[in-house]
Formats: structure tokens, C-alpha cells, sequence
């Protein structure tokens, strides 16, 4: 009979070929004993190709369309192990990340995050994107993670319908409802990917908040751990809203102190072209984060700025 491994790695993908190469080397250096599950959701780039093409028979390829939870779950149903650890294609694990993250479990613990630092040696641009994670942030950041299997399938696994941006986010908070406590390593690594986007893609993602709203609808509790003051995603959102409601009331003049805090948060760093640039660009971004919140909040009927 087969032995049963101590930890599946469980890895979600889709036209990513030179980046999932690079994670998957990184898995496979791993010490341990350990099966490595790649779901694919619809590829067309060849990363499938090279998956399968793959010698090693501890990667398993599976095929699953569908959103970002549902591609993850898949991963969970094939998982053969007691544990199973998370990380992104756009990732590569450190050597020790698997036996760092296994150790860090206690009997009552059902969820360990690892650290994520962007890929050494790359500069980080104006509007670059990628992960810089050191302490346990609540939010169950999948791209480092690890859970106990059946607390995790016991839990429900990934939220299916919130789509892109949350459903690692709910798949830990709904492990903790179930009494399963939360820790952190940082002798649990992976190197995130640095890439320049640009701030339209920025733009794109900010909208994308209006999930923070069904997360809060879905665990109320939430509001005291992971929002400022209970219904702002952070200080600074909650200046840019007062911002906004100095900009609706200037007829009553008193209300434009309102914006102050906000102003001098994002005045530019210089008076240089580019400085104006900047500020005008990050302001651009908390104006797509506030609309995507208020968005949520209509659509969610649970108010988060």
C-alpha cells in the first residue's frame, strides 16, 4: 500500500508557464514527504503542457474551470494528506518552507501563515505589484498557508461565489468559527513575484473591494479585527470619506476641514513633474478602493468605507 504523505502542496494556475516552472522547482526542493496537487483553470499558454510534462511522480495535474475558491477546493477535495499547504504560481518557496510551516502546528491550531517577501534583488517601481507579508494579517493571504485538512473541508473550504480578492480571506475565518486557533512563522518562506503592472491595472484590482463587504456580511466579526474603527478598510480610507463629504456639503464651508487630513496625507512628495504624477495616481487609487467599497456596501447591504 502507498504511503500517505505528511502535507499535500496545493497550487492554483492559469497562463502563468514560466512562473509556475519556477514554484514548482521551488515545491520540489522541499525535505519531506510530500505530494504536490496543480490545478489548472484553463490554460491556454502551455503551462498545462508543462505540468504534465512534469517526471516527478509527486505532482499530481488536475483540470477545473471555474472561480478562484473553486479551483482551490478542487485542490483540497484531491488533497491525500493530514495537511495541506497553500502557495500561488507566482510564488517560490524557500528551501525549509514545508517543514517550517508543519512545525509551527499545535494541537489547537488549524491555520498557519508563513512569511511572504517580494523575489530578492528585483527593484519595486512606481505601481509595482506584489506581497509583502511578515506577521499574521487576518486576511489568510493563500499564497502561504497552511491548514489542517479536515478542518479546512470541515469548514467549507474557499468561498466559491466572492470570485478573486476574499475567498482565502473567508476559507480562514470560517476554520477559526469552527474553534481552531491561527499562527505564524517567519521561518516559513516564499519569494512573491515582482511585476510592473501599471496603475491602470491597480485601478482594475481596487474595485475589486466590494468583496471586503460580503466577507463582513458573512462574519460580522470581522469589523473589530480587520477594520479601522469598525467600518473603514483603513485610516486612510476614512479620510478620503470625509474627503468625499466635504466635497458633497461645500456649501457649508465648516464641512471643508473635513478634507484636510486627506490633502496633506497625499500632497506630493515634490514639485517635480512626476511627483504631482504620483499623488495624483495614488488619489486616483483611494478613489477606485472607495468607489469598489461603496459599491459593496449598496450591493451587501453591510457599510464599509
Amino acid at each position: 500500500m502507498e504511503e500517505q504523505p505528511e502535507v499535500t502542496v496545493a497550487v492554483a494556475v492559469k497562463d502563468r508557464r514560466d512562473l509556475m516552472a519556477a514554484c514548482l522547482d521551488g515545491i520540489l526542493g522541499q525535505d519531506g514527504h510530500f505530494e504536490v496537487v496543480v490545478v489548472d483553470n484553463g490554460s491556454t499558454d502551455g503551462t498545462l503542457e508543462l505540468l504534465r510534462s512534469c517526471p516527478d511522480e509527486r505532482v499530481r495535474v488536475l483540470e477545473h474551470p471555474g472561480s478562484l475558491g473553486a479551483v482551490r477546493n478542487a485542490a483540497v477535495a484531491a488533497a491525500r494528506a493530514p495537511f495541506v499547504a497553500f502557495t500561488d504560481s507566482d510564488c517560490v518557496p524557500e528551501p525549509g518552507w514545508l517543514k517550517a510551516g508543519l512545525d509551527a502546528f499545535t494541537d489547537d491550531v488549524g491555520v498557519v501563515q508563513g512569511q511572504t517577501l517580494p523575489e530578492a534583488d528585483v527593484e519595486r517601481g512606481r505601481w509595482s505589484a506584489t506581497q509583502e507579508l511578515t506577521e499574521l494579517t487576518g486576511r489568510y493571504e493563500a499564497c502561504n498557508l497552511f491548514y489542517r485538512t479536515d478542518a479546512l473541508r470541515a469548514a467549507g473550504g474557499f468561498d466559491e461565489a466572492v470570485g478573486f480578492f476574499g475567498e482565502d480571506t473567508a476559507a480562514g475565518w470560517a476554520v477559526l468559527r469552527d474553534g481552531w486557533r491561527p499562527a505564524y512563522t517567519d521561518a516559513a518562506v516564499v519569494r512573491h513575484v515582482v511585476t510592473h503592472p501599471g496603475l491602470g491595472w491597480h485601478l482594475r484590482r481596487a474595485l475589486g473591494y466590494s468583496n471586503v463587504n460580503a466577507l463582513v456580511r458573512r462574519f460580522p466579526e470581522l469589523r473589530g479585527e480587520l477594520l479601522w474603527h469598525r467600518f473603514f478598510l483603513r485610516p486612510r480610507s476614512a479620510a478620503f470619506a470625509a474627503l468625499v463629504v466635504s466635497t458633497l456639503g461645500l456649501r457649508w464651508r465648516p464641512l471643508a476641514l473635513l478634507a484636510l487630513p486627506y490633502l496633506w496625507l497625499r500632497r506630493p512628495k515634490g514639485r517635480h513633474r512626476q511627483d504631482l504624477l504620483d499623488a495624483a495616481g495614488a488619489a486616483a487609487f483611494d478613489a477606485a478602493v472607495f468607489a469598489g467599497l461603496a459599491r459593496g456596501s449598496v450591493r451587501h447591504r453591510r457599510i464599509v468605507l
